[in-house]
């Protein structure tokens, strides 16, 4: 969430009984699948609080989504998916790889496409054929000016060498997946959304009948759907304003009632679509005999939170929900005032296997 949760209105009590707010009823059905940590620290600031998974580029090259795909998204037709919703387009990137930003999806119709479309084979044998000649011709014209440079002319060729290799990578991928069966799936319908603390009718037009809310439970259902049928294990998802008043609402929030009453229906609204996300893992089985919420983790935060007392765009009070993996902690609200947010971040890729000391401005790795 670009514009961060207003944490005032969070529980303020820890420990495995904690008592949920009103404004998070979506979620109280799926307390047993989710942990909440509270009032921790991210290592960016206003100019780059869309960093949030990556914490800093000078250090960290590559973001915690990428780091996932380098390690699992060679099992799946689509290494990795990143898109972004919003009224506004501003603060779109929030995924990077070797200090590049890349660009998300910001259509649910191009989402769909990239994730479930069925092209016509000869069509598709033909442009990877194409890409294949191209490629080819890049790698060896780069063999070849290898070795008349020297220098920084080298370092930086040695750059390019390894992303046409990359791509090359991702070519033959694309050609062995050719011969495989796709998933047939229809695009999905407009969600539903049950949330009693926006009950009003005015609430439910505002909050969850949005056009915004709609796009992003749209969006929410194809990612579901891309874990399902295993087309992809990695999805990273921002977004910012549900309208034009949210961002100005979190500037308002020290000095009026009322903008503090928004806010907490705002949130409301993002846990309706982190609900509906969790019905759909909790209710899918899998060969293990589990579910698709035991075999997921799902992280959802924001890169900022907003106070009364500080106001918005600030760092310092960070709420992070980590969902799936039937972690010990799930049912919990664990308090880690002035930690790094990067500590989960860190923990979550060794959860995966990744061998990695340290994450952005990680200090240890915790029991999630």
């Amino acid at each position: 969430m670009g514009y961060g949760l207003f944490t005032d209105a969070l529980p303020q009590t820890d420990g495995a009984d904690y008592v949920f707010s009103d404004h998070m009823e979506p979620l109280k059905k799926h307390r047993d699948h989710f942990t909440l940590y509270s009032k921790m620290r991210f290592g960016g600031n206003h100019a780059n609080d869309h960093m949030c998974f990556v914490g800093n580029t000078t250090t960290n090259p590559d973001s915690l989504d990428q780091l996932v795909a380098d390690h699992v998204g060679h099992l799946t037709r689509v290494r990795n998916v990143v898109t972004f919703i919003s009224h506004a387009h501003h603060h779109i990137v929030a995924s990077w790889r070797n200090r590049l930003p890349v660009m998300p999806i910001q259509s649910t119709r191009v989402l769909f496409e990239t994730l479930f479309a069925r092209t016509d084979r000869k069509t598709e044998e033909r442009l990877l054929a194409n890409k294949k000649s191209v490629l080819d011709g890049s790698l060896e014209e780069a063999k070849s000016l290898m070795a008349r440079v020297s220098g920084r002319d080298k370092q930086r060729l040695e750059e390019y060498f390894a992303a046409l290799r990359e791509s090359e990578q991702e070519l033959n991928k694309s050609i062995e997946w050719l011969s495989r069966s796709r998933q047939d799936v229809e695009f999905p319908i407009a969600p539903s959304f049950e949330n009693e603390f926006l009950a009003t009718d005015t609430d439910k037009q505002r909050f969850l009948t949005n056009p915004r809310q709609i796009q992003r439970g749209i969006a929410f259902d194809m990612i579901y759907k891309a874990f399902k049928f295993d087309v992809t294990r990695v999805a990273n998802f921002y977004m910012t304003g549900l309208d034009n008043d949210h961002h100005i609402t979190t500037h308002n929030v020290p000095k009026s009632e009322e903008a503090r009453t928004s806010l907490t229906k705002y949130d409301s609204s993002f846990f309706s679509l982190m609900a509906n996300f969790y019905d759909k893992l909790s209710s899918t089985r899998v060969e293990s005999g589990g579910t698709l919420m035991d075999e997921t983790i799902t992280v959802s935060t924001g890169n900022n939170s907003v106070t009364k007392r500080m106001g918005p765009h600030n760092g310092s009070e960070i709420p992070v929900f980590v969902a799936g993996g039937k972690f010990a902690n799930h049912g919990g609200h664990i308090i880690r005032k002035g930690e790094t947010t990067c500590d989960i971040y860190l923990s979550i890729l060794q959860q995966f296997g990744i061998e990695q000391g340290r994450f952005g401005n990680s200090k240890k790795s915790i029991e999630l």
